[in-house]
């Protein structure tokens, strides 16, 4: 697609790549004179949306046709508030826009007009974005679900007229709402709320809660207190959005349900203790979905002082990932227990990655390597995600939980991580790791450690999936040997590495620019040689400044070759 930004007053034409193409799946101009069959009401017995004639609204939408629609809460019976819903309640990742009819200091008190996502009447609950140009002047996000005791919405987000100045109107008037909304797991959303096509200052807005609704139908929205606004909206859009990480492929699970640990899994120590599989009464607790049997691994004789290590798969597998169910510890009565994931596992190397949690005293999930400075024994390369960062996320009691691992390489010296606690990334992510000779692949295992004796630990539900590469795409018209990748991760918080190809060498430019064309920084600006280069960002302008969430162009500049993606910051 293409996006015209304007560079110092010169309008320059920017080829945006976008990895997958969005989807169009629904659209109500109301011109046939009806709204689609498809509408329904959110509440029962409430009205209907419907369609009027454009002389009906107040003013006429010159892109609108002969029909508008028309959503009101006639007789107040829900205080004012009406929602008109379509879609199937298994609907993800999508947006919504509308021509809007805004209403700006409404003499009636608050008016408010918006759009819905994620509805679903059998959880009394959805999301909505709605426009308040009243005393408040604020765009608002809220679910619906509210405090019993101060009605305010349990998930709200104001993005005020102070915040996003002049871009809010001082009169009535049509205009340009969207909402965009992702689900990252299944108690994890993020939402984009866009007016006039600018996204508004703050976005993405991320909301985490046990429960919420994390699919759902779409909608549209109108509240007044006692009798409901006339609310008119045209031209609504609803959009599949593209996946954000190409897809993935299994390459190994274990389950242990045969009775026995599979006959690939290796000891990384020589003579240790092997991953062997027991019945499910054996562990500390029953994984409800663990079936019959787990798997168990312990360093007994505690040969490699406690620590023991299970590993399969080849020597060559690089960009993979590693999840399990795993018993943690919590404040074990025997010291320091670790149960974890392991990636790059090589023994030639005398080196391997492992995750481990840590819920003692430390009250942490450790990422580090094996081999440590033979002066303080500590790992060369070591991160710890402390539960200060990741408030709320980590237990206060042994049981259950769901551990991921992430690797991809980068370069040769060079490796980026992702570890994700109960489906949740952790604060920090990803971890860049460069170093001459460290492990660049290798084979995935299981980690588990105490001092002296090992832990009795379980792990279950052993999934290895293949990465798929990054989305390659480039349809410039320039040789096919120049190549831009797609950022990754991608959307990303605090760094995003950009890898990219040089068939010859030359004078290379790679800058990072906001939506309205404005330089943020200066990633690469020197003569490089011919062949495969990357360079990261991390989130800030060239004054060391972190910049807002949002969505921002990268763009690769060597002689008459230029390319340009977007980029998505999330915080």
């Amino acid at each position: 697609m293409k996006k015209i930004i304007t560079f110092l007053g010169v309008l320059v034409f920017l080829s945006i790549e976008v990895a997958f193409a969005q989807t169009v799946i629904f659209t109500e101009d109301f011109e046939s004179g009806s709204a689609d069959a498809s509408w329904a009401t959110y509440y029962k017995n409430e009205d209907k949306l419907v369609a009027k004639p454009m002389a009906n609204a107040p003013q006429a939408l010159a892109t609108g046709g002969n029909y508008v629609g028309l959503l009101q809460d006639v007789d107040a019976s829900y205080t004012g508030s009406a929602v008109a819903t379509a879609g199937d309640l298994s609907l993800k990742d999508y947006s919504i826009e509308a021509d809007v009819y805004c209403y700006v200091n409404n003499s009636g008190g608050s008016a408010y007009t918006g759009l819905v996502v994620y509805a679903d009447s059998s959880k009394r609950d959805f999301y909505k974005t709605r426009v308040d140009f009243d005393d408040n002047n604020r765009i608002n996000l809220s679910g619906l679900k509210s405090d019993p005791v101060t009605f305010f919405p349990l998930f709200s987000k104001d993005f005020k007229g102070t915040d996003n100045a002049g871009l809010y109107p001082t009169t009535d008037g049509w205009h340009k709402l969207k909402l965009e909304v992702r689900t990252v797991s299944d108690s994890s959303m993020s939402f984009w709320v866009y007016f006039d096509n600018n996204l508004l200052t703050g976005c993405p807005i991320n909301y985490t809660k046990s429960g919420a609704n994390n699919s759902g139908g779409f909608g549209l929205y109108s509240f007044q207190m006692t009798t409901g606004i006339a609310a008119y909206f045209d031209n609504i859009v609803v959009t599949q959005l593209p996946p954000l990480d190409p897809p993935s492929t299994v390459i190994f699970t274990e389950d242990f349900e045969s009775g026995s640990a599979d006959a690939s899994w290796a000891t990384y120590y020589k003579n240790e203790d092997k991953l062997v599989a027991k019945p499910m009464a054996n562990a500390p607790q029953a994984l409800a979905t663990g079936g019959n049997y787990v798997g168990l691994l312990q360093d007994v004789d505690a040969s490699y002082t406690g620590s023991a290590v299970a590993t399969a798969g080849d020597l060559s597998l690089k960009d993979y990932s590693i999840e399990a169910d795993v018993y943690c510890y919590v404040n074990n009565s025997g010291g320091s227990a670790y149960t974890g994931l392991v990636v790059y596992a090589d023994s030639s190397k005398r080196d391997f990655y492992k995750t481990r949690v840590d819920f003692d005293d430390n009250n942490r999930i450790n990422l580090s390597g094996l081999k440590s400075d033979p002066v303080t024994f500590f790992p060369l390369f070591s991160k710890d995600f402390k539960g200060t960062d990741n408030a709320g996320l980590y237990p206060t009691t042994d049981g259950w939980h769901k551990l991921k691992l992430e690797v991809r390489t980068v370069s040769d010296s060079s490796m980026s991580f992702w570890v994700y606690f109960d489906n949740n990334l952790l604060t920090g992510c990803p971890i860049n790791y460069t170093k001459s000779g460290a492990n660049n692949s290798g084979g995935f295992g299981l980690y588990s450690f105490q001092m002296t004796t090992g832990i009795a630990a379980y792990f279950d539900n052993i999934v290895v999936r293949q990465l798929a590469p990054l989305a390659v795409e480039d349809n410039a018209p320039v040789p096919v040997e120049y190549i831009l990748q797609q950022n990754y991760p991608n959307p990303f918080n605090p760094s995003t590495t950009i890898n990219y190809s040089l068939p010859t060498s030359g004078l290379v430019s790679l800058n990072v620019y906001d939506l309205l064309g404005r330089k943020v920084a200066s990633l690469v600006s020197t003569e490089q040689s011919a062949g495969q280069h990357s360079a990261t960002w991390n989130g800030k302008n060239t004054s060391g400044n972190a910049v807002p969430s949002g969505i921002y162009l990268y763009s690769l500049s060597v002689g008459n070759y230029k390319s340009t993606k977007k980029m998505i910051l999330m915080k």
